[in-house]
């Protein structure tokens, strides 16, 4: 079976890794494979303080924050979490502390290792939901403070987006400084909930030419309200 192994390699590790590798750099080759998934990870989550293991504990473990969840469900975040933790500790640390038995075939098997992963981390999606309340949507830096939160929840809660062309509503969310990662993660904590409706039609069951099939807006959900009143109390 001859494959070209550029088939077999993500962008990144291409782009890093290729010409260390034909250079005969091998254990450097393998270092930075390893490196671009770590730096994956952090991009993904937009995460500066956490590195190796204990950033990857902190994507797919149980403590309190951002997570990242898996394609193939979420009953295999836990294998992800060892899969992940197993390479770091196996081939990152030794390519970075010694390195010398890594040769051109372990290296090339290092940097298919490294593509696999990066893919993983490109497939898998953010998930807000177990990142701890207002508390945790501060300190893991989705937004600067609890101001920002009530500011967003009052500006999304007043917005009416019909048929679900939501072009213009992220032109005006840029306009008042937030981000649809931001509006992901109220959604995913529990605060608002996005509702679709119909509108009323005529008797025939057809809708009005210049009236919407559907009509789309954010509602606060009981935490949501109760979470709007208390940062409003601490803003008069």
């Amino acid at each position: 079976m001859n494959i070209e192994l550029e088939t077999l390699l993500h962008r990144r590790v291409i782009t890093h890794c290729k010409q260390l590798y034909e250079d005969g750099h091998y254990k450097h080759a393998a270092l930075e494979a390893m490196t671009q998934v770590e730096l994956a990870l952090k991009e993904k989550v937009d995460v500066k303080n956490k590195y190796g293991v204990k950033l990857i504990e902190g994507l797919f473990g149980e403590r309190k924050g951002i997570k990242l969840h898996v394609p193939f469900g979420g009953e295999m975040q836990e294998q992800a979490e060892t899969l992940l933790k197993g390479a770091f500790s196996y081939y990152r640390n030794y390519a970075a502390h010694d390195g010398s038995k890594i040769d051109a075939k372990t290296c090339t098997r290092i940097m298919i290792l490294a593509s696999e992963l990066l893919d993983l981390i490109g497939a898998s999606s953010l998930s807000f939901a177990d990142i701890g309340g207002i508390s945790g949507l501060v300190q893991a830096g989705v937004f600067r403070d609890p101001t920002d939160i009530f500011k967003l929840l009052c500006f999304i809660t007043k917005y009416v987006i019909p048929d679900d062309i939501i072009d213009g509503f992220y032109e005006d969310l840029a306009i008042e400084g937030f981000t649809d990662h931001q509006v992901q993660a109220v959604i995913e904590t529990g605060l608002v909930e996005y509702i679709t409706e119909h509108p009323l039609v005529q008797s025939e069951g057809i809708f009005p030419d210049d009236e919407p099939e559907t009509i789309s807006h954010f509602e606060l959900t009981e935490l949501g309200k109760g979470t709007v009143a208390s940062l409003a109390s601490h803003a008069t």
